[in-house]
């Protein structure tokens, strides 16, 4: 289920937040639906947005007890279903009974089945015996494309597990009983009680800001598009002025990650938004400091929100 926990929260969106219940069995209801069937087509795409003239069939299965074996492997974990993925699937299964099309259902990351026009409220989600399944049956057959699916879940699953671990070891000690499991960030109610814990554990506000520079210079590497937990160390380094921030790291040799914050905290949205003039309060010489760092990087939307912050005043056409 962890892996499953990850896709839903970096790749699904939900809108249907009520789970199915027990009484709902989405496996029967598709089982029904597909009573019957003689000729299993798989296709590239989804069941959305489609491009006919790039489709192409991947398979076509025309022995009824092959399709009947698939069809008994589908199963639906109907308690955890509901939700809706952002887009369109790859590939889809196309059953008929003869030549008549009964049903399509998108197969989404290796992990649910979306049926178009079908009686489940939302995506289902696979039970994981099914998902292997379905994932070994592709494979089988010369579909490459959910097993790649899974290799890519799995490596980004340890990426961001690697990044939240460091995200925690930078992490000012008098912080960690505020913090949550990941994906469920402190947020911003807690900003006042966090700062109290801060300043009891650092009470000179250079510190704090010190240490709160070098948090969030921990991050996963991106100032655009990044986990949400780390708009907390942003928030609380947005509760000291502008002055006293720049006080705290003038003439003093900072750390790679404490540069990285800066930077980073400069550069961002949330400090154009809310103190769209005060970046010309930023010395030249940490400009450019906090220029020749983020260009250092090989993310070319960090540098260009870097040359943006940097190399002159930004325009009223700044983007998030």
């Amino acid at each position: 289920m962890k892996a499953v926990l990850f896709f839903l929260t970096t790749v699904w969106f939900v809108v249907n937040c009520e789970a199915g219940s027990d009484k709902e069995d989405w496996t029967a209801m598709l089982h029904k639906a597909l009573d019957g069937a003689t000729r299993l087509r798989i296709r590239s795409g989804g069941t959305c947005h489609r491009r006919l003239s790039e489709e192409k069939t991947l398979l076509d299965v025309g022995d009824a007890k092959e399709i009947a074996k698939v069809i008994q492997q589908i199963r639906i974990d109907a308690n955890h279903s509901g939700f809706h993925c952002m887009c369109c699937g790859n590939p889809t299964l196309e059953f008929y009974r003869a030549d008549t099309l009964l049903l399509s259902l998108g197969f989404h990351h290796a992990q649910s089945m979306r049926w178009p026009d079908g009686k489940w409220k939302g995506d289902g989600l696979l039970t994981k015996g099914s998902a292997d399944f379905l994932v070994k049956w592709f494979t089988a057959h010369g579909i490459r494309g959910p097993q790649e699916q899974v290799e890519e879940s799995l490596r980004l699953q340890k990426k961001a597990e690697a990044s939240h671990k460091k995200w925690l070891s930078a992490m000012p000690s008098s912080l960690k009983p505020f913090w949550g499991t990941m994906g469920d960030p402190m947020g911003t109610s807690k900003t006042a009680e966090m700062q109290a814990a801060l300043s009891k554990q650092l009470p000179d506000e250079k510190e704090r800001i010190l240490a709160l520079l070098k948090w969030f210079g921990s991050g996963e590497g991106p100032w655009s598009g990044f986990p949400s937990y780390e708009t907390v160390a942003e928030e609380l380094l947005l509760l000291h002025a502008t002055g006293v921030i720049i006080g705290a790291i003038r003439d003093r040799k900072l750390t790679e990650q404490q540069v990285e914050g800066a930077a980073r905290l400069f550069g961002g949205w949330d400090f154009y938004k809310r103190r769209p003039n005060e970046i010309d309060l930023v010395p030249e010489k940490l400009k450019q400091q906090f220029l020749e760092h983020s260009l250092k990087c090989k993310n070319e939307d960090k540098k260009e929100r870097a040359r943006h912050a940097f190399e002159a005043k930004r325009g009223a056409g700044a983007g998030k």
